[in-house]
């Protein structure tokens, strides 16, 4: 039988009215330090505002402005040594292996480690006024316009200082209002701040030049600009100042000095704009209004928690109560989206989005695609209602087909395209070390051609798939092709990790890359389809999956023990997409969940940042997502209340480790984890809350995207039953030609009439709403 039922009647039988997310949010803390700022942007632009009454700094930055100071060469041939490399390997002598790797390195003198060009800032803004010691502070969040709003109270009365950028654009607009009037002066200088947040992080200040210059007497420009060493590439950062027309501009030092002169209770504001020249063409980023961006998908818990509680109450509650913890996941859900969603322009978001205020980054707040970029920043771009934001992957990796072509080549010595694990202004695998072999990780391609397929399967899009992307996947598969049909994979790398007691990471057979390529014969599919060409032929590859102590091993070669200490769990990657049909054998799914168990074990052993083991967000991503397949909600609600009350901060941005280190991989991955706890799906199937976790009894979602090409425009559940409302473009029929059937997490019958049953068969339509009353299991349903 096939359903489609249109009655408008919520779970309960009345009738429902859609319940939105939070919408903004509240602090008042003051911010002593960049990484303790409110952030605005634009996706091309970036402002994070911190600071204190007497001065604000507004920090800004570019999503291009990586600063060229790094070395360009290619990896080292080890493809003229591969197959001896394979044979050491595959011979139980993996210390031969590296050494050969190492004549390969030293033959290229690249002993030492090069890093990728960093994301640099562009300018900062201190704002100095005259102030007295506030009696409040107050600092908010406006998702849906993206404007911060600070605002203290002194003997004086009131001052507010508000920021924006508007979305595709390359401007920031700072207006300052006081009941005070009086001078205020505003200096735009080369950012100061070189504290490294990571040890071992370069200082790039050094790198850069800067000059400021008049055009006006309110105009006036600040140029940065760097030259790499070995090529001469010039890449220039210009930011443009417009004060108001009763302003003085000068320079001084170096530094733009704007003197604005208010009034009382009226705004003044300044006009800034941030350009980049890198000498490469761009193309324009999405057209799509913020607003509606932020509002595609919003989540409600029926926390009951009122809107206007602080981040600093929130945060401190949220352990203790589970009425402050689920107001806490609401909220995070939308910050977790804004973040993600302002920060993704024509490129998607780097590891600190688009902000930054060092010229000592982590990681230099690259793309680092073995895990943070896809567990990350993209991780819900698709599945939280915005999967247009797709093409700003395709953006990035897109123009750099000749350096994969040429990491393949001189990595492997076969053809096609071997995508790097770190990258951003250039796409060359040089980024490596004897302890962290990157450039033998060979699942980046696979992982990005996944997620590209799950966008067009949400949105039946076929010009995601335009000629310039399918002959970047053309050139994936064909290094696929060649790499993938050995058996076992060596030389290969499990991202981070090396086997207990291994003398080098570099390794055979790793569970993560026999994962990508079983599934990359799904994308494939789905891609050629959408392109109405063949799908190449791909190598079959085995489930040769291993359990060792009781949990999936993470290499799936005997004698290379796993080390559950570690922060990343690479060999769930078959449960986190469409799940591995290897996975409907009851002891891989038992091993999987002891895997997930013992992980969570051991972060709860010192759930602190390092030396504690609450290190990298995205490995809770990575829990959490497996975690859902497998059904397991206690362990996936877990992983969603450690991100949400470790790894948000009081300015609802995230960090890379509990409570440490700036870093938009939670903003990401929260999203997508509580998205796979309500809805899944395959091109066949949408499974309806498959991992509620048992807190979560009322609550309401709109926006969540399905692989059938249908929409979960808003899905509604209480305690007596569930609606859905479905949605789907007429263009993406061909995504559900073979039908879709629902599936529900308990028995229930439809208040249209219905027999009980778990699983029911939509109707050829575009649009469905469905109203379930959940029924007692006392005969077998229908399934």
């Amino acid at each position: 039988m096939t359903f489609t039922q249109t009655d408008q009647t919520g779970p309960t039988g009345r009738t429902t009215e859609t319940r939105s997310g939070r919408e903004s949010f509240i602090s008042t803390s003051t911010a002593p330090h960049w990484f303790d700022g409110v952030v605005t942007g634009s996706g091309v632009v970036g402002a994070i505002v911190w600071g204190a009454p007497h001065e604000h700094v507004v920090s800004l930055s570019h999503e291009r402005f990586f600063v060229p100071a790094n070395s360009i060469m290619p990896p080292p041939d080890t493809g003229a040594r591969i197959e001896d490399i394979r044979r050491e390997l595959l011979s139980a002598n993996p210390s031969a292996a590296a050494a050969l790797v190492a004549d390969s390195v030293a033959e290229a003198a690249m002993d030492d480690l090069i890093w990728t060009d960093p994301l640099g800032p562009t300018s900062e803004l201190r704002i100095e006024c005259a102030t007295v010691e506030p009696h409040t502070y107050r600092r908010s969040v406006d998702f849906a316009t993206g404007e911060v709003h600070i605002r203290w109270m002194d003997d004086a009365g009131a001052t507010e200082l508000r920021v924006s950028a508007r979305r595709g654009d390359s401007n920031v607009t700072v207006r300052y209002r006081s009941d005070s009037p009086g001078p205020v002066t505003a200096h735009l200088g080369m950012p100061r701040n070189r504290e490294a947040l990571r040890g071992e992080s370069p200082d790039y200040a050094d790198d850069v030049e800067c000059r400021a210059w008049e055009e006006s007497p309110t105009t006036a420009s600040l140029e940065l600009r760097a030259t790499h060493p070995e090529s001469g590439r010039i890449v220039s950062a210009t930011t443009r100042i417009q004060a108001p027309l009763a302003s003085q501009v000068r320079i001084h030092d170096g530094d733009i000095i704007a003197r604005i002169d208010t009034l009382a209770g009226e705004w003044a504001q300044v006009d800034i704009t941030v350009d980049v020249n890198d000498g490469a063409a761009h193309s324009s980023s999405d057209p799509h209004a913020h607003d509606a961006l932020q509002r595609a998908s919003t989540l409600s818990l029926a926390s009951l928690v009122p809107a206007d509680i602080t981040t600093e109450e929130l945060l401190g509650r949220a352990p203790d109560d589970t009425d402050h913890a689920l107001a806490l996941i609401e909220l995070a859900y939308a910050a977790g989206r804004y973040n993600i969603i302002s920060s993704t322009g024509e490129l998607p978001a780097t590891l600190q989005g688009v902000w930054q205020g060092t010229w000592s980054p982590p990681w230099s707040a690259d793309y680092t695609l073995n895990g943070n970029v896809q567990n990350g920043s993209i991780a819900s771009l698709v599945s939280t209602g915005t999967p247009e934001l797709i093409r700003s992957v395709t953006r990035l990796v897109v123009p750099r087909l000749e350096d994969f072509r040429t990491n393949a080549r001189r990595v492997f010595g076969v053809e096609g395209a071997l995508l790097p694990s770190r990258m951003s202004s250039h796409g060359l695998a040089n980024h490596f070390s004897a302890d962290y072999p990157l450039q033998f990780w060979t699942g980046c391609g696979g992982w990005i051609l996944r997620m590209l397929a799950d966008a067009v399967l949400a949105t039946g899009d076929r010009e995601l798939v335009d000629d310039s992307t399918w002959h970047l996947v053309e050139e994936v598969l064909r290094f696929y092709q060649e790499v993938g049909s050995q058996v076992p994979l060596a030389p290969a790398y499990s991202p981070e990790n090396t086997p207990l007691g291994a003398p080098t990471p570099i390794s055979v057979d790793p569970t993560m890359d026999i994962a990508i390529l079983r599934d990359l014969a799904r994308s494939a599919t789905v891609l050629a389809e959408a392109r109405g060409v063949p799908t190449p032929e791909l190598p079959t590859v085995a489930a040769r999956y291993r359990v060792e102590d009781g949990r999936l091993a993470e290499w799936s070669s005997p004698g290379q023990p796993d080390d559950v200490a570690h922060r990343h769990v690479s060999q769930l990657y078959g449960l986190w997409y469409e799940p591995d049909d290897a996975f409907d054998d009851p002891q891989l799914r038992s091993a999987a969940a002891k895997l997930i168990h013992d992980k969570i074990a051991w972060r709860a052993e010192n759930p602190g940042p390092p030396p504690g083991n609450m290190e990298m967000a995205f490995g809770l991503t990575q829990l959490g997502l497996a975690a859902a397949t497998l059904g397991d909600s206690d362990a996936l609600q877990q992983c969603i209340e450690w991100l949400t009350q470790l790894h948000f901060t009081t300015a609802m941005t995230t960090t890379h480790d509990a409570g440490r280190m700036f870093n938009v991989d939670a903003s990401g991955g929260l999203p997508a984890v509580i998205a796979s706890a309500l809805v899944q799906s395959t091109r066949q199937t949408i499974h309806l809350l498959p991992a509620l976790p048992g807190p979560w009894t009322n609550g309401s979602v709109t926006g969540l995207t399905t692989r059938t090409g249908l929409r979960v425009d808003e899905l509604s559940w209480d305690e007596h039953g569930m609606t859905v409302a479905l949605s789907g473009d007429p263009a993406s029929r061909w995504v559900r030609r073979e039908g879709v059937t629902v599936q529900l997490p308990r028995p229930a019958s439809l208040r249209s009439g219905s027999d009980p049953a778990t699983r029911f068969r939509l109707a050829e339509a575009d649009s469905h709403t469905l109203n379930f009353r959940w029924v007692e299991e006392t005969t077998p349903s229908r399934s």
